[in-house]
């Protein structure tokens, strides 16, 4: 780790070290900062596991219920993001066990409910072949996502997002960040694979 790493994360941690106390202090304005500055990452986050738009925003609420509990018990190993988007996204991988998806779920048309259906309908009707093919090749590569490997397919979901790096990834996942990148490459691998025996790539 660089020295001008190491010296971002420390002034990181003293940062949510200071917000942490401000909100245990009663301050009423600091956790309305919280869900401002990370609501946003927290959505995307457990959409990208949920692909449902209801079921994501309401494990993002439950997320921040169990944040304002446990804030007396972060200790800043992590930051303070990390720590939320662990509880994120083992919120999301719980409701993600709990629901049957349907096959609508898993084309990822379902978040916004008939608006979506009508969207695609719609898009079918002006260009209904590449639509179509544009569709399909979707549902494809998302069943591909599907059939990797558990530990694979979350570290390639969560390494999706820009605002997340190798050292987050392993702490929401909780390994070292070598595994981290070793299950990205094999993800990588697997999907290239998988998609170019289906004559996708």
């Amino acid at each position: 780790m660089t020295a001008p790493r190491l010296r971002i994360q420390t002034a990181e941690r003293a940062s949510d070290a200071q917000f942490v106390e401000r909100v245990l202090a009663g301050d009423q304005t600091a956790f309305g900062e919280l869900l401002r500055q990370y609501h946003g990452l927290c959505y995307h986050v457990a959409y990208k596991v949920l692909r449902n738009a209801s079921d994501a925003e309401e494990v993002v609420q439950d997320a921040f219920i169990k944040v304002h509990g446990a804030l007396p018990e972060f200790r800043g190993e992590a930051s303070l993001k990390t720590w939320i988007l662990r509880i994120v996204w083992r919120l999301s991988l719980n409701r993600q066990r709990d629901r049957s998806r349907s096959s609508w779920a898993r084309l990822g048309l379902d978040g916004d409910g008939e608006s979506q259906v009508e969207t695609v309908q719609s898009r079918l009707a002006e260009h209904p072949d590449k639509a179509y093919q544009a569709q399909d090749t979707q549902q494809k590569v998302l069943e591909a996502i599907d059939r990797l490997p558990e530990s694979l397919r979350q570290a390639l979901v969560l390494h999706g997002f820009d605002e997340l790096g190798y050292d987050d990834v392993a702490r929401i996942l909780q390994v070292p960040v070598g595994t981290v990148c070793s299950r990205i490459h094999s993800a990588r691998r697997k999907l290239a694979e998988d998609l170019h025996r289906r004559g996708l790539m």
